[in-house]
C-alpha cells in the first residue's frame, strides 16, 4: 500500500509496522494501539477510518477525542497531508458553544473534539429529566451519542477511573451502540498497571480486566494506604504478565527503537551547585519547613508533600508566598538566578539554534520571559497554528510550553533540536510525551535534551524517580510485544 505526500509531492509505501498496526485495526472492532512515539498512529488510524467509511461503508459518524492542541492541529494538517485520505470530511468542534454545536451540525463523517469539550458534548445528547418541583436533574440517564466509532487519541488521558471524563465517557457508551473503539497511546501505564483498567473498560466494556476497578484491584495489587485512603498499588508477584496476556488479543504494542533509525538523543544533566547563603536558606527550609523573606513575609510547608513541593520551587529560583489565589495571582519570591543563569549561558553558547524551554512552576515562565524577552509561549486559541508553524519555520527563537499543555501529539521538530527543563517532572507521561516532541520521525540532527538541576536537592530524587518509572512501563510493552509475536 502506497501513501502521498501532497506537501514534498512524494509517495511512499508503508513501512512494515504501519501495515500490521493497519491489519490489526482492520481485524479488531475494538483495538487498541500501544505505540510508541513517531510510529504514525495518526495517519494509520486515518487509512483504517477512510476505509470504513469509504471502501467498507460499516462507519457512518466517527468522533474523534485528543488532546485540544493535537485535536486543532495534527488531526487537520494529517488529513490535508496525505492524498489517500485528503478528501475524508471532517469537522473540528471548537469556539465558543455555538460555534461547537454549529461544527457537529456539519456534514461530515469525522468528527475531532479536544478532551476539555467532550463533557460538553456528551451533555448534548445524555442527560437526566428535570424536576417540575425542583428544578433539579433527577432519575436514570436518557439519550445516546450518535457515533459509531469512537477514536481515543493519547488514551492514558482517561486513566484515571474516578475523572469526570472518564465516568461520562463510560456513561455515554454504556447507553450508546458504539460498535467499532480504538485507542491509541504511547504511554499506557506510566504509573504502572493500574493506569490500564480505565483505558481498557472505555474499550472492551470491563470483558478482559473486569467490569469495576475494585475487583481489578483486589485480584492483581497490593495496595499501601490509611483506611480508604490508598498511597501507592503494587502488582503482584506475576499479575503484570498475566495483565499483559489478558489483553494482548486486541491491543498492538511497538516500541520506537523496533522499527525506525531515530536520531541519537543525548540527555545532557546540567548539575549546578548553590553557593553558601542559598544552600543555607535551602537546608533551612528542608530542616524547619519555614523560610523567612526580608521583606518580612514567609512562607510555611504544612506537609511533607507541600514541603517537596516548596522544595523543587527554591531549587528552581522562586518560591510562592502562603496565600490561596489564582495561580495566575499568586506572589512569588525569587531566592536565587542559578537556573536563569545557566540558562542564559546554554542560550549564549548555542547562539544559532533555536531552543524549546520546558516549565513546570508559572513563575518560571514569568522568569524566562523576563530575562529572555524575545521567547514566545505556546499559546491556546486562535494564535496556537500561527506559532506552531513560525516555531517549525524556524522563525522563533525561543519558545516556552507547560508539559501539560503541549505533551501530546505535536509535530516540533522541525524548528530546533535542543530542549532544556528548567525543573525536572514527577510526570513519567509528561517526560516521555514532552521530549518526543523533537525526538520524531523526520528528524535529521542529534536530539539534546539539557535538564537544569541542583546538587544535593528534590531535583535528583525526581530524575531518579522517573527513571524508575520508565523501567515498569518498559516492562509492560515488551510483554505484550512478546505475545503479539507469539500468538501472530
Amino acid at each position: 500500500m502506497y501513501i502521498t505526500d501532497l506537501e514534498k509531492g512524494q509517495t511512499y509505501e508503508l513501512d512494515p509496522h504501519q501495515k500490521q498496526a493497519l491489519e490489526h485495526l482492520r481485524k479488531n472492532p475494538r483495538a487498541g494501539l500501544f505505540l510508541e512515539m513517531s510510529l504514525s498512529k495518526t495517519v494509520i488510524t486515518l487509512l483504517y477510518l477512510y476505509e470504513m467509511h469509504y471502501t467498507e461503508a460499516a462507519i457512518s459518524k466517527t468522533l474523534v477525542i485528543a488532546p485540544d492542541k493535537v485535536a486543532r492541529l495534527t488531526w487537520p494538517k494529517e488529513i490535508k497531508k496525505w492524498g489517500e485520505i485528503s478528501d475524508l470530511r471532517y469537522s473540528v468542534v471548537k469556539g465558543t458553544a455555538a460555534q461547537r454545536l454549529k461544527a457537529l451540525e456539519a456534514d461530515a463523517e469525522v468528527y475531532i473534539i479536544g478532551e476539555r469539550n467532550l463533557s460538553w458534548l456528551i451533555d448534548q445528547y445524555i442527560g437526566q429529566r428535570i424536576s417540575k418541583n425542583t428544578g433539579l436533574p433527577y432519575g436514570e440517564w436518557i439519550g445516546s451519542i450518535p457515533f459509531d466509532c469512537i477514536v481515543i487519541d493519547e488514551s492514558s488521558l482517561f486513566k484515571s477511573w474516578s475523572s469526570t471524563r472518564f465516568r461520562k465517557l463510560e456513561r455515554a457508551l454504556e447507553k450508546s451502540e458504539v460498535p467499532y473503539r480504538v485507542l491509541l497511546t504511547g504511554t499506557p501505564s506510566t504509573n504502572g498497571e493500574i493506569d490500564l483498567w480505565a483505558q481498557l473498560k472505555l474499550m472492551d466494556d470491563g470483558q478482559r480486566l473486569g467490569p469495576t476497578v475494585g475487583q481489578y484491584i483486589d485480584k492483581y495489587f497490593n495496595t499501601r494506604g490509611n483506611g480508604m485512603v490508598i498511597f501507592s498499588y503494587t502488582t503482584k508477584q506475576g499479575a503484570a504478565s498475566v495483565i499483559a496476556k489478558k489483553i494482548s488479543d486486541i491491543v498492538l504494542s511497538m516500541q520506537t527503537r523496533d522499527y525506525i533509525e531515530m536520531p541519537e538523543l543525548v540527555i545532557d544533566d546540567i548539575e549546578l551547585t548553590f553557593d553558601g547563603f542559598d544552600r543555607e536558606a535551602y537546608d533551612e527550609l528542608e530542616r524547619e519547613y519555614f523560610i523567612d523573606f526580608q521583606s518580612g513575609n514567609s512562607v510555611t510547608a504544612k506537609t511533607p508533600a507541600d514541603l517537596v513541593n516548596k522544595l523543587l520551587q527554591v531549587s528552581s529560583g522562586a518560591v510562592y508566598e502562603d496565600k490561596d489565589l489564582d495561580v495566575k495571582s499568586r506572589v512569588w519570591h525569587e531566592v536565587n538566578t542559578l537556573k536563569m543563569d545557566a540558562l542564559e549561558e546554554l542560550v549564549s553558547q548555542y547562539d544559532k539554534e533555536n531552543f524549546l524551554i520546558v516549565y513546570q512552576f508559572r513563575h518560571e515562565l514569568e522568569r524566562i520571559k523576563a530575562r529572555f524577552p524575545y521567547a514566545v509561549e505556546l499559546p491556546k486559541g486562535a494564535k496556537l497554528e500561527e506559532v506552531f508553524d513560525a516555531w517549525n519555520n524556524g522563525d522563533i527563537k525561543m519558545l516556552i510550553l507547560h508539559p501539560a499543555s503541549a505533551g501530546h501529539g505535536l509535530n516540533l521538530q522541525f524548528g530546533g533540536r535542543r530542549m532544556v527543563w528548567t525543573s525536572p517532572t514527577w510526570n513519567l507521561e509528561h517526560w516521555l510525551q514532552t521530549v518526543a516532541r523533537l525526538l520524531r520521525r523526520g528528524a535529521l540532527r542529534r536530539i539534546f535534551v539539557h535538564r537544569l538541576l541542583v546538587k544535593g536537592t528534590k531535583d535528583i530524587d525526581v530524575r531518579r524517580r522517573i527513571t524508575s518509572k520508565d523501567k515498569d512501563q518498559d516492562f509492560l510493552m515488551k510483554v505484550i510485544k512478546q505475545l503479539n509475536k507469539k500468538h501472530g
